[in-house]
């Protein structure tokens, strides 16, 4: 009893000595990220500082939510779409032998690309939302498809074999074989699908730019609309809150959840 309480109290201590150290390592980055770019943006638009607007905090409050939410909502379907895509792709050589090659060419393809045929088709309904989901889904598709490919393929001939000699089919062998095999390769694709997502919500939520006489008041309101509005119309002060806040969510996110999640991968990959 005595050696739990002391491997319990060892545990909790590393946990928050964690959690503070990256905490601090947040502040630090974040800090340093926000004193470089006033400083940038002090000397490449030096009068912005005196048409400064007044940082709205409940504007990025509300940006955040929104952002995390399209991001989320195109990270499940991805991912509904992804895991039997994978499993389909890896059914019989001949499926991976004709459909892999086929896949591999359109990730390829970039897909903003196709982002302004499916803002100008989306203006027609008025379902902006659809067009940012929509991008963000195809950017994280990939990303995932092409790294569970890997987790299925990496799979023992032993474990295949035991599999086929006790005859463990269908949804037995989808949830004790295949998804823990997977799992590990599932979360370095997230890692990526998110990172990706990161990248292309800056271009997601300005749709503007991409609209005949288009407007801001078009645009979603989330960080990446945010941070390019705000640095179009000089206003260094929202900008730079805007970065801060995005620096902190993926931090926070990469620690309470990706790292989480990398260390229960450990325990499902083979030796």
């Amino acid at each position: 009893m005595g050696k739990i309480r002391q491997y319990h109290h060892h545990f909790h201590f590393s946990y928050i000595t964690s959690i503070r150290r990256h905490l601090l390592s947040v502040a630090i980055v974040t800090a340093i990220s926000f004193l470089l770019l006033f400083i940038i943006i002090h000397l490449t638009f030096p009068q912005s500082l005196q048409t400064m607007k007044q940082v709205s905090f409940q504007d990025v409050i509300v940006a955040s939510i929104n952002t995390l939410l399209r991001l989320s909502t195109a990270y499940f379907l991805s991912l509904l779409v992804a895991i039997p895509l994978a499993l389909f792709i890896v059914k019989t050589p001949t499926t991976e032998k004709i459909f892999l090659p086929i896949f591999d060419i359109i990730q390829s393809i970039p897909v903003l690309a196709f982002f302004p045929v499916i803002v100008l088709f989306c203006s027609t309904y008025n379902v902006f939302e659809v067009a940012a989901i929509f991008v963000l889904f195809m950017s994280m598709l990939w990303n995932l498809v092409f790294t569970m490919i890997g987790g299925l393929k990496a799979i023992p001939e032993d474990v295949k074999s035991a599999t086929a000699m006790y005859h463990i089919h269908g949804f037995n062998k989808l949830r004790y074989i295949t998804l823990p095999a997977i799992f590990p390769y599932l979360v370095t694709g997230s890692l990526l699908a998110w990172a990706q997502g990161w990248s292309i919500i800056i271009v997601a939520e300005v749709l503007h730019t991409y609209i005949p006489r288009g407007t801001i008041s078009q645009d979603l309101l989330g960080l990446g609309s945010l941070l390019v509005n705000s640095f179009t119309q000089g206003n260094a002060y929202l900008f730079l809150f805007t970065l801060s806040v995005m620096i902190i969510l993926i931090s926070l996110l990469n620690f309470f959840v990706w790292q989480r999640l990398l260390h229960i991968a450990q325990r499902y990959k083979f030796d």
